[in-house]
């Protein structure tokens, strides 16, 4: 078996890096505090810097920028880019609005009209899409894509909200030829498992990676030899699982709120896979969904006039 590509820490990580920063402040080394300072002084200026520019303007070395990474609790430079784009997608939030709709939104208020509401959803999804590109790790997707694209089959797995993910990845890779099947059913998802022949893949998907089912589907997969490629929360018990993980971590604090923002990340990360299980598969791929696309237009009734 191969060894994850994301492999995940044993500890929990901080829910706000700034938060953490602040409170270690005081015990870090000076040059560890350079960069600390920088980043509490301008995050925004931060996230588009990488780890040689950002050495740069802190007035110290890269190995420093990675010891002061692993400082604040994070496994290294891409894990602390991550984190401090979360942190501000969910600041970006917090000025939107103060509270929340528990179980509902945390950015919807219970006195909001509809065009606030409606706006605020809106806002708030775009700041996830937008932290999740900045931080998307090209070496686990361009990974994720060749195992996809050369796989015989391919189980697409999710639970609860999830499920429904399993689908849309199940469809779209469907139309380009792949032999893709969704299932929720965590006894049927066993069956074709085991069932599953050299160079399947199974897609797990799971907002927090904790989920029982999706866990245990995952380990039997490596168990047996099968790759996994998981679209899931990083440093979670998914993540240490997978062969491949596509990090995402959720907006939303998922003990109290839906999960939608987040649920929109993952769509748009399926989406990026099957285009690029298309693009690597090349004239063969557009050919199929050709062919896909006359099967559904024949069945379709004319437009009204």
């Amino acid at each position: 078996m191969t060894s994850p590509v994301n492999s995940t820490a044993a500890f929990p990580a901080p829910l706000d890096i700034l938060d953490e920063i602040r409170r270690l402040r005081r015990e870090l080394k000076r040059s560890e505090g350079q960069i600390a300072d920088l980043v509490l002084a301008d995050p925004r200026r931060v996230l588009d810097l990488n780890v040689t520019s950002l050495a740069q303007a802190a007035e110290v070395s890269e190995a420093t920028v990675v010891r002061f990474c692993r400082s604040v609790g994070c496994a290294g430079f891409p894990d602390f880019k991550l984190r401090l784009a979360e942190s501000q997608a969910r600041d970006a939030l917090r000025d939107e609005v103060r509270g929340g709709t528990p179980y509902v939104s945390k950015d919807v208020a219970p006195d909001d009209d509809v065009g606030t509401l409606a706006r605020k959803i809106f806002s708030s999804s775009a700041a996830a899409l937008t932290a999740a590109s900045s931080t998307l790790d090209d070496e686990a997707l361009e990974r994720a894509i060749a195992l996809l694209a050369g796989a015989p089959r391919v189980l697409c797995v999710g639970t609860g909200g999830s499920s429904a993910l399993a689908q849309d990845a199940a469809h779209k890779l469907l139309r380009f030829g792949a032999d893709a099947q969704p299932c929720a059913d965590p006894v049927l998802a066993r069956m074709l498992l085991v069932n599953m022949t050299a160079g399947g893949v199974l897609l797990a998907l799971s907002n927090t990676g904790r989920s029982g089912t999706i866990n245990e589907l995952a380990a039997a997969a490596r168990s047996q030899g099968t790759e996994v490629v998981a679209i899931t929360a990083p440093r979670s018990p998914l993540a240490a699982t997978a062969s491949v993980v596509i990090a995402s971590r959720p907006v939303e604090d998922t003990e109290m709120y839906t999960p939608m923002a987040s649920r929109l990340v993952h769509l748009t990360l399926i989406d990026v896979l099957s285009t690029g299980v298309a693009l690597r598969l090349g004239d063969p791929a557009v050919r199929q969904l050709a062919k896909v696309k006359a099967a559904i237009n024949a069945g379709r009734l004319p437009p009204l006039t």
